[in-house]
């Protein structure tokens, strides 16, 4: 599908291409009528102007939109890091979005980016905003971003890595074991893996839902309270986090309370950043290949920016594709491993 021009819109809002020219630099008298034609065009067309005004035909930008929820979160910065190294040994510069999971905010970047004609898109955010968008018109790649079929998604096995953990967890004698996780729904699947390990193991699960945008203080509140005021029949004696920053919240938590870890108390992350194993390398942890997934991400979006095509980069299936990643997506999943620090206990084999 062609990028629509300033005649198509013309044609749509039947008008001239003067007009349309002298709408988008808002020059001369024209009725108000005249102009919601236009923008009534460029919007059913998917118009954006070039605001950079790119004289030869053809000619790119070198720069890339990177779209994440904020570089305020380890795996973010590190994540966002590593992809903008990569792009800029390829010769890119990068515009950094930090959408903050909101919608209409992440909506407005993307705008933003489309308009400024960037030559592509690494996405991390999460909300539905890419999954809706009916054509970008840039060569879009997604990051750790399950349910958006259209686009691939680059990312760890995360339902393998939370499986992972929890039936150690389990193998080491941990019965009341607490999910910590920012977001509760279908679509999160290492909240599936944590289900399902317990499941099989005819345990129940406890969750606790924080929500993405809650300010840190309030989430090691939440946290706190919960492990607190939980009865003693269904105290947790265990935590598998979604994250390591939760993890080591749990972990405080522990050792403000006196407990022994892992002894008593047994505490599980995810992500495994070179920055939280360095300040607390006793954390035990699922570690990402994420220098990995950027390469992955960067290679995918230069390959589609290379070869001129649009949107989608290609429906190659990735020869690691998930089980459960959802039919009809093109992901690329690597695999993770368990790093088993001081705050898991050893699985104990018997002889």
């Amino acid at each position: 599908m062609s990028k629509p021009k300033l005649g198509d819109v013309a044609a749509r809002a039947g008008v001239s291409p003067t007009t349309v020219s002298r709408v988008l630099n808002n020059r001369g008298y024209l009725s108000q009528r005249t102009r919601e034609k236009v923008y009534d065009a460029m919007r059913e067309l998917g118009y954006r102007p070039n605001a950079i005004a790119r004289s030869l035909k053809g000619q790119r930008s070198r720069m890339v939109g990177l779209v994440f929820p904020t570089v305020a979160n380890p795996f973010y910065a590190e994540m966002v890091y590593r992809i903008e190294s990569f792009l800029a040994d390829a010769g890119y510069r990068v515009i950094l979005c930090n959408s903050d999971d909101h919608p209409d905010l992440e909506e407005q970047y993307f705008e933003m980016l489309l308009s400024n004609q960037v030559d592509g898109i690494i996405t991390g955010a999460h909300s539905q905003v890419v999954a809706n968008l009916p054509h970008v018109q840039a060569p879009l790649v997604t990051v750790d971003r399950p349910g958006t079929q259209k686009y691939p998604n680059i990312r760890a096995d995360n339902y393998a890595g939370a499986r992972m953990a929890v039936e150690h967890l389990v193998a080491t004698g941990a019965r009341n074991i607490l999910h910590i996780t920012s977001t509760v729904s279908e679509q999160n699947l290492r909240l599936a893996g944590y289900r399902d390990a317990l499941t099989a193991a005819g345990m129940t699960p406890q969750v606790l839902e924080l929500g993405f945008r809650t300010p840190l203080p309030r989430k090691r509140e939440l946290i706190e309270r919960y492990l607190k005021e939980s009865t003693a029949g269904e105290r947790a004696d265990a935590v598998f986090a979604s994250n390591d920053t939760y993890a080591a919240m749990a972990l405080n938590w522990a050792r403000t309370r006196n407990l022994c870890v892992p002894q008593d108390f047994q505490v599980v992350g995810f992500d495994g950043t070179e920055t939280v194993r360095a300040l607390i390398p006793e954390l035990a942890t699922v570690v990402q290949p994420i220098e990995q997934i950027a390469t992955r991400a960067v290679q995918r979006l230069l390959q589609t920016i290379e070869s001129g095509r649009q949107g989608r980069p290609d429906d190659t299936p990735s020869p690691h594709e998930s089980d459960k990643e959802q039919q009809g997506s093109t992901a690329d999943v690597f695999p993770v491993h368990l790093h088993e620090g001081g705050t898991l206990r050893a699985i104990t084999v018997s002889s």
